[in-house]
């Protein structure tokens, strides 16, 4: 009954809402083959690059008028609570279809993979818009009238909230079924509302610059941004990724969270591939583990989501260890001494450019198509029979984008993220070792690594286009 019922899990790879083959011109292993060789190359380009100064020296600031930029922060504020509030109404008002939900639709699909897409390519404005934080500050200044006192300290170990709650985010997306019931969603949005402004109201900006998973998360891609507000009132153009550069406070768990960040994305794709349900095959069939499993079942746990469960968590780890060992090899390369915990912290934002090249690469078409199920939702948010917005009887049009445009996406969008992190990660060995000759050798089991990642990568992102 058991094996009968574990060999009904494994689905069609559907490469997130296209499911087309696409024929490649050329064999799959030129390609990965090209991929990893463009990025060693890119070593030998970095190394050609002026030695002199630790930075990109191209930065541009550009200030904008008081009043221009007090209409935008109180323009973006609205726009966050408003469309919080709507999300909250869809949630248990709307359509009981998660694919008809603009709950749903907004958060997984439009926010999710779009805004954190927005972060990172153009500008965060996560500070600005923030409902969470807007409502908290909001609280903060009324118990501030009432002379309440000022904030709390907020302890620094309260930083590993941020990756902790990245991989609850990527369970309830990815494993559970609660991301697909909007009423759900909607208690869920209310008791991160509830524990935001506790943390807001009792520690202040600390608690959503070092504890708050949602804001950390979106932090660091925006480091990657073209355009980022180091001031009120000022915008600095700069070249992609030199904000990684920028000397900041290290936080507990900011290593577990660009690792989650990249192994969530590497387990989803690998979930789509037939490898994995290579594995759901053998785990329906292994002997050793059918005890464990009737058990599971007998508890009333889905099993299903336990395997799935089991390979996120490996997955991750894998990544992690990995991450450490290849650490370890640029201490003893380089004779570092530097604690390996020092050198892990300052060479683990290098991998942010993969994190977002991943993240567009595998998220694109799941964006182009799954995403036009916002238009009809947003006309009638609250099944009230509207048509705001003209609006309602759209459907989705699949021709947005094909499996060659998937390809040729990924496979130019994964080349140029990490060739990026091999850049940025020769100019922070630059900042972190004392001359140009230890800095390049230290790049070296870096670069190796990427190498690896690109192929490896890329080898996920072509399943399910080409099986």
């Amino acid at each position: 009954m058991l094996i009968a019922m574990m060999a009904l899990l494994p689905v069609p790879a559907t490469a997130h809402a296209f499911g087309a083959r696409y024929d490649l011109p050329l064999p799959l292993g030129l390609y990965l083959s090209a991929a990893g060789l463009a990025v060693a190359l890119s070593f030998g380009g970095v190394l050609l690059y002026p030695q002199k100064s630790s930075r990109h020296s191209f930065a541009m600031d550009i200030r904008v008028l008081p009043g221009l930029a007090g209409f935008f922060r109180v323009l973006l504020a609205s726009l966050g609570l408003i469309l919080f509030a709507v999300v909250i109404g869809a949630a248990f008002a709307g359509p009981p279809e998660a694919t008809r939900n603009f709950a749903t639709i907004w958060i997984w699909v439009i926010w999710w993979v779009g805004y954190l897409l927005l972060s990172a390519l153009v500008v965060e404005t996560w500070p600005l818009v923030d409902p969470f934080r807007r409502i908290a500050v909001g609280l903060v200044h009324v118990r501030r009238a009432m002379g309440q006192g000022r904030d709390a300290g907020l302890p620094l170990v309260f930083g590993w909230l941020a990756p902790i709650g990245l991989l609850c985010i990527a369970w309830l997306e990815m494993i559970s079924d609660y991301s697909e019931g909007p009423p759900a969603m909607g208690i869920l949005a209310l008791i991160y509302l509830g524990v935001a402004i506790i943390g807001g109201v009792v520690f202040g900006r600390p608690w959503f610059d070092i504890a708050d998973p949602i804001s950390r998360v979106i932090g660091v891609f925006g480091r990657l941004a073209p355009i980022c507000a180091p001031a009120p009132g000022v915008l600095r153009l700069r070249f992609p990724g030199s904000g990684l550069l920028d000397n900041r406070r290290a936080l507990p768990g900011d290593v577990a969270l660009v690792v989650c960040l990249i192994g969530v994305v590497l387990f989803d794709g690998l979930s789509e591939t037939p490898a994995w349900a290579a594995v759901l095959d053998y785990a329906s069939g292994a002997g050793w583990l059918r005890p464990t499993l009737l058990w599971l079942r007998e508890q009333g746990f889905d099993l299903l989501k336990v395997i799935r469960g089991l390979g996120l968590a490996c997955v991750i780890g894998l990544f992690l260890a990995g991450y450490w060992i290849v650490i370890a090899a640029v201490a003893w390369i380089t004779g570092a001494k530097e604690p390996m915990a020092r050198l892990g912290v300052e060479f683990i934002e290098v991998l942010l450019p993969i994190a977002v090249a991943y993240h567009l690469a595998h998220y694109i078409s799941y964006l182009l198509i799954a995403g036009q199920l916002i238009l009809p939702a947003a006309s009638d948010p609250f099944a009230l029979g509207w048509d705001l917005f003209g609006t309602r009887g759209r459907s989705i049009d699949i021709s947005v984008i094909g499996a060659q445009d998937i390809w040729w996406i990924a496979f130019v969008t994964v080349i140029a993220g990490h060739a990026l992190s091999v850049f940025i990660g020769h100019r922070r060995a630059l900042q972190v070792f004392s001359g140009p000759r230890t800095a390049a050798i230290s790049q070296v089991p870096l670069t190796l690594a990427m190498v690896g990642l690109t192929v490896l990568s890329l080898w996920i992102l072509s399943q399910p286009i080409t099986q």
